[in-house]
């Protein structure tokens, strides 16, 4: 799959896509994400962004996600950073467990405009797989 795409993962809960360079991953509110559900979602990380680590922003607001499945989103080699966006304090304590055993930088934000800037710091140390595009279409 090439950068640019959307991508539907973990059985319709996490919708990715690329543009400028972030990853957008956008969990559906109210999920309960599991050790499989994260496996997948790294898995499509991988296929969208033709596996060559980028930065990304993880829309969680009024996500639980498993002690299994935080182990396993922090293992990643997907990324080079996360900015986690969410709106409670639930939301940032979920943040916050998952940065414990990260690999790569990982802060959470309230404002989505605060961390696209974060991001942005991140991108100049990405270079885009060969016949990247930066339009969106539908994945069928």
């Amino acid at each position: 799959m090439m950068p640019g795409h959307i991508a539907a993962a973990a059985d319709g809960k996490n919708v990715l896509s690329v543009s400028a360079g972030i990853i957008t991953s956008v969990w559906l509110p109210g999920s309960i994400v599991d050790v499989h559900d994260a496996r997948d979602a790294m898995r499509a990380v991988e296929q969208i962004s033709g596996g060559i680590p980028m930065p990304m922003l993880s829309e969680m607001t009024d996500v639980e996600i498993s002690a299994a499945a935080r182990y396993e989103f922090a293992q990643t080699t997907g990324v080079v950073a996360i900015a986690v966006l969410g709106s409670s304090t639930v939301d940032r304590v979920v943040a916050a467990a998952m940065s414990r055993h990260t690999r790569y930088p990982h802060e959470f934000f309230t404002s989505r405009d605060d961390a696209m800037a974060w991001l942005n710091n991140f991108t100049a140390t990405v270079s885009p797989p060969d016949g990247y595009t930066d339009g969106i279409s539908a994945l069928t």
